[in-house]
């Protein structure tokens, strides 16, 4: 079955791909073999199917421009940005997980020149307000929400069909380098809280570096042509 997955994958990816298309056009075959996985208690097998969802469809299209809501107003069209980008989507009444936070303002500082981290919950503005005001001022919190008429579109693609707690890195062009699904890494609540910010920071450091590195390479290829 693992390997119809991925060989009805190889066929499917095609270079101008939007993130959109991609995720409309395998989702049901993923859905369909996770969710066996997961009833089944498989969560290496689920992680394998997500990452194989990513790698052979979703890496390399071209994510949508998406308008988004700010908490402190106005709105944030992604391609204004014009550097990589780390879009974390998160729920307010989902628990973040243990020095989360203070590491994602930790890495916006060490990044800002180069990176813009972007959060976006996904909830009503009011709902929002309160854990926003814990991001520093070089991360953009936004919010969007099924009731709100234009968010339907960002709402149906990144909350529903790829689920609400997920890590979007994007190029300077909008290009999927990499997606992570789930909390970074599990935390129990006795882990001092220097701890719990240390590993969060290592592993989205990890991700992020990577991120630019792919970037830089890309810009140097280009500038060779």
């Amino acid at each position: 079955m693992t390997i119809i997955f991925i060989s009805g994958y190889a066929f499917a990816q095609e270079p101008e791909k939007t993130f959109t298309v991609a995720v409309k056009q395998n989702i049901k075959k993923y859905n369909a073999l996770s969710n066996r996985a997961y009833e089944k208690g498989d969560v290496e097998h689920g992680q394998f199917l997500f990452d194989t969802l990513v790698n052979n469809q979703l890496v390399g299209t071209k994510f949508e421009d998406y308008t988004l809501k700010k908490i402190s107003g106005g709105k944030l069209k992604l391609s204004t940005i014009k550097k990589p980008i780390l879009l974390q989507t998160y729920s307010s009444w989902c628990v973040l997980n243990k020095g989360e936070i203070p590491a994602l303002n930790k890495l916006a500082r060490k990044y800002y020149k180069d990176l813009k981290i972007v959060v976006v919950f996904w909830d009503r503005k009011q709902a929002a307000k309160s854990l926003a005001s814990q991001f520093n001022s070089n991360i953009e919190v936004c919010y969007a929400n099924e009731n709100y008429k234009k968010d339907e579109s960002v709402v149906a693609t990144l909350k529903y069909a790829i689920g609400f707690l997920t890590s979007y890195y994007l190029d300077e062009n909008l290009k999927v380098v990499s997606i992570k699904k789930g909390a970074p890494a599990q935390t129990p609540k006795k882990t001092p809280i220097k701890e719990a910010i240390k590993v969060n920071y290592d592993i989205y450091n990890e991700s992020l570096s990577d991120l630019l590195l792919k970037s830089d390479s890309r810009k140097e290829t280009l500038a060779t042509h």
